[in-house]
Order: structure tokens, then sequence, then C-alpha cells
């Protein structure tokens, strides 16, 4: 069975990939699943789900495992590729359908 979009699936890839797309171009490096909710209004849910199913072929993103042995589940992700263009990232969603 296909996976399907939710109704804003899409959108919420985009405001991840700009949020990703930024911290790139500032050079912060890999960000947090916190940090991308803050800036893109979505929920730190929201934004794991979509990053694991949707974006994971688009994105790096590793679990720090010393933090998690103590209860803290910190999850950062960069672009795997910085020139990659919202429309790419769209046309790469589609061809998931």
């Amino acid at each position: 069975m296909a996976k399907r979009f939710y109704k804003n699936t899409k959108i919420n890839a985009v405001k991840i990939f700009r949020a990703l797309k930024q911290a790139y171009m500032e050079d912060r490096g890999p960000i947090t699943v916190s940090e991308i909710a803050r800036l893109t209004g979505l929920h730190k849910w929201s934004v794991s789900r979509t990053i694991d199913i949707w974006l994971h072929p688009f994105v790096e993103s590793v679990i720090v495992e010393e933090l998690e042995q103590v209860g803290l589940r910190i999850k950062l992700v960069k672009l795997k590729n910085p020139d990659l263009t919202e429309e790419q990232l769209l046309r790469g969603l589609n061809v998931k359908l």
C-alpha cells in the first residue's frame, strides 16, 4: 500500500526545507527538530514525522545517543544536498506518491 499525504504534507515539507536551507545559509550546521518546529510554526511531532516519512531521501538525521541514554531524544537534521531547490523537492515528493 502506497503512503498517502496528509492534507498539509507538501506545505509542511516546504516549510521544513526552507528552515533547513536557512540554517545552511547561516552556516549553523545540523539543527534540532525543536528548532525546525520553532522556525516553521509546526508541532515537533509533525516535523519529526514529515522528516522520517517524506524527507528522508533529502536530509541526514542523527539521534544523539549519549543524550538518549539519559532520557533525552534529540534529532539533528541537515540537508544532504544544500543545492536542492524547492522544485526538485516537490518533484521528489510527487515521485513517492
